[in-house]
């Protein structure tokens, strides 16, 4: 479960790679982390480690989605990302559950830098930008020598969702995937509820998933695409679609430092019938909507 609460932090973030940080070359890094330059293919682009078994939360913690769904980028991503799962436990061979308690009981017990609360908790899990530095700051005290993950809004800067965002979040989720991080997404589902009298649209869940498919190029005239995701409530691999909305709704990008307010249609929806996404949170009648709010990637 993502945390519901807002969070302050940068529109778009980039990874800014500093001295000393990382221990092998740039060229090496280079190489191992994007390879040579790659085309893109016609047909889906496919998390690098296809075989990979995927992390189940149900059997570790309920509101894990988070840690998990990192858990699962670093196990479908390419061999050089596979040293971020290794490297968590006591070894090598700790249990899935024994490396989700070492994440969160060592990186996710500090404060927060963005709402001053703890990042990681059992009743509300983790918030996106919590949930970055927490894996930033795991690669770096592990000496994975992992590039810098970085939160990106998936939010229109001005305009309601639309066809240039389609083509800008594809391409964005794409090329994560061909440089061998699947992305981990930020899925949020808000409902119009009725509240003093008033209609106002409010934030009832939010989840976190792992890309695991993504077609390799769309039209330039697509207003959806479909997608493969890991869910971590129950370790499957799914299908789903992101699109533009078709209905109006409000919504608010919590990953804003400054400036929160509900804005019309401002990012893509998705359409996941097989997930929940807090559907029991629903009340008969209320129209609801889930978007993808934001993604973490390299």
């Amino acid at each position: 479960m993502q945390k519901t609460r807002f969070t302050k932090f940068s529109h778009v973030s980039r990874a800014i790679y500093k001295g000393g940080i990382f221990r092998t070359s740039i060229a090496s890094l280079t190489f191992a982390f994007t390879g040579c330059a790659q085309s893109i293919p016609d047909g889906p682009v496919t998390a690098p480690t296809t075989e990979a078994k995927a992390v189940n939360q149900r059997v570790i913690d309920k509101n894990g989605c988070g840690p998990t769904s990192l858990m699962n980028a670093y196990r479908f991503g390419s061999p050089a990302w596979h040293v971020g799962y290794d490297k968590l436990g006591a070894n090598i061979d700790s249990t899935n559950k024994q490396k989700f308690t070492d994440l969160v009981n060592r990186f996710g017990i500090h404060i927060s830098r963005h709402n001053g609360m703890v990042r990681w908790d059992k009743r509300n899990g983790i918030s996106t930008p919590d949930l970055c530095d927490m894996a930033n700051d795991y690669q770096r005290s592990r000496r994975t020598n992992l590039p810098q993950l970085s939160v990106y809004t998936h939010f229109n800067p001005s305009d309601e969702a639309n066809v240039t965002l389609l083509q800008d979040v594809h391409k964005k989720l794409r090329n994560s995937m061909l440089k061998g991080f699947p992305p981990i997404l930020t899925i949020k589902r808000f409902t119009q509820r009725s509240m003093g009298g008033f209609l106002i649209w409010k934030q009832v869940h939010g989840h976190f998933v792992t890309l695991y498919e993504i077609p390799g190029r769309i039209a330039p005239e697509a207003t959806s695409f479909k997608i493969k995701y890991v869910d971590p409530w129950g370790g499957r691999i799914l299908t789903g679609t992101v699109k533009i909305p078709e209905q109006s709704f409000y919504a608010i990008d919590s990953t804003l430092s400054k400036n929160l307010k509900f804005r019309k249609s401002p990012t893509l929806v998705v359409d996941f019938p097989h997930s929940s996404l807090g559907r029991h949170l629903i009340r008969k009648g209320e129209r609801n909507v889930a978007i993808l709010a934001s993604s973490i990637t390299p």
